[in-house]
């Protein structure tokens, strides 16, 4: 059965339970305060089960979250200075103006059109005060291309289920894109049923120039760009960086 995206909510935080949140919470904390932002105002583009906005909060954030996917909303745990609001991130529109505006776990990436990014940078402009940041992560579009996209497989095991994951990539190389098949088999142990779920996720990659040009077109100047744990310059060995975009006063 085909499911549109991140309708698989279920399955979202039992395959990401390993990834580091708190330290790249925390990196993006000290990011941040590196680059005198004292306000606490934060607004999370994507903030899919609210794992980023979790500890963040306990830095003294306040975090505004808009999220598409329902499921995941619906997934998240109440946090304390953190709200989460349903909404598309290239359509909505805030009176609200925020210190910091961040997007994390690659939801840039999935704006694979130049008009859903455009949007999604504007609205970032718009929401930010004054020398406000813009903090994002995306796939790297050298390292992609250099290593390529190979078919992976996970397997989890909870207290009933025996559930496999199957991520079978096509690169189309004329579009900066990889769209990504996630077929989950979800075996309930105890009735011996078998669920199948399947998902396409588009996938953009980009360059240093491309992302600075639409920095530029959008209004902001382009501060930095690493490794978001690491701190390692973009090279063929870094799939994933971050970029922070300032908001010029």
């Amino acid at each position: 059965m085909k499911n549109t995206l991140f309708n698989s909510g279920e399955y979202y935080d039992l395959f990401y339970k390993d990834k580091d949140y708190a330290n790249e919470a925390r990196c993006i904390h000290e990011k941040l305060i590196e680059n005198n932002i004292k306000g606490k105002r934060l607004l999370e583009l994507g903030c899919g089960t609210g794992k980023h906005a979790k500890i963040l909060s306990e830095f003294g954030y306040k975090i505004l979250g808009i999220e598409k996917s329902i499921q995941m909303i619906n997934s998240a745990e109440k946090i304390k200075n953190f709200e989460c609001r349903q909404g598309d991130i290239t359509k909505f529109k805030l009176r609200e103006k925020f210190d910091s505006v961040i997007s994390l776990f690659h939801v840039i990436s999935y704006q694979v059109s130049n008009e859903s990014l455009l949007s999604v940078f504007k609205t970032a402009y718009e929401s930010l005060e004054e020398n406000g940041l813009f903090l994002f992560d995306v796939w790297y579009g050298p390292a992609v291309l250099h290593q390529k996209p190979t078919i992976r497989v996970k397997k989890i095991k909870t207290e009933s289920n025996y559930i496999t994951r199957i991520a079978e990539p096509e690169l189309l190389v004329n579009n900066n894109q990889v769209n990504v098949k996630y077929t989950f088999y979800d075996l309930n142990s105890n009735s011996n049923q078998l669920k199948i779920t399947e998902e396409i996720h588009p996938m953009r990659y980009f360059s240093i120039p491309e992302l600075k040009f639409f920095a530029q077109k959008t209004g902001f100047e382009v501060i930095d760009f690493k490794e978001l744990l690491t701190g390692a310059n973009p090279s063929l060995d870094t799939w994933g960086i971050y970029f922070i975009f300032k908001k010029n006063g």
